[in-house]
């Protein structure tokens, strides 16, 4: 462990495993993982590691809250603040869908915790509640489209459900390695969905 490492307060040297995790996890994937290789990347020994999360189950649900705070909330925060219900979509999606290597990473730690909730009840909680907030809003951007009359939405609560389980069927197709489906690819299906919705 190095100094700087010990130096550091319990919540900061936390955060700090978990972004060695991130990177470790994203190249290799989680089953691949182990404490020994995050503490390798954290530069710490492996008891650190076990002192601060239970196993690499709790490592990557931690690096998923984090994930959510640097990758997802931003561009949840850019669509809600769009000049319209339509455009504010369309932004969510994009962004969602960007073909770039942060995404890539992103989606990668998706999946795999996505295996690990399906397993583990505690862990389908936190899911769930993600799940409900992207839910909320779609819905909000969906009702607000309504009312500015850049979109024609029998059903806001809905079609945001129906939205969210297409973003996520493309997602498992395009972030993928070797699919025949790519992000720019997936983008599209989901704007020429998006444009039923739209007014004429």
């Amino acid at each position: 462990m190095t100094s700087a490492t010990r130096r550091q307060p319990p919540d900061v040297r936390r955060s700090m495993l978990l972004e060695a995790a991130r990177s470790v996890i994203a190249d290799r994937g989680l089953h691949a993982t182990t404490v020994r290789d995050v503490a390798a990347a954290g530069g710490v020994a492996v008891g650190t590691v076990t002192y601060h999360f239970s196993g690499i189950a709790e490592v990557l649900a931690g690096v998923l809250e984090l994930e959510m705070q640097s990758y997802s909330d931003p561009i949840w925060a850019r669509a809600a603040q769009a000049a319209s219900g339509r455009d504010g979509l369309a932004s969510l999606l994009d962004g969602l869908l960007a073909p770039d290597d942060r995404a890539h990473e992103h989606w990668k730690l998706w999946l795999d915790f996505w295996t690990l909730a399906a397993h583990q009840p505690r862990y389908a909680e936190w899911q769930s509640r993600v799940y409900r907030q992207l839910h909320e809003l779609v819905e909000r951007l969906l009702t607000r489209g309504v009312e500015d009359g850049s979109l024609t939405v029998d059903d806001p609560a809905e079609t945001a459900v129906e939205l969210v389980a297409l973003l996520d069927g493309l997602v498992v197709q395009a972030y993928l390695p070797g699919s025949r489906l790519d992000p720019a690819r997936a983008r599209a299906v989901i704007r020429r969905h998006l444009q039923r919705y739209a007014s004429s």
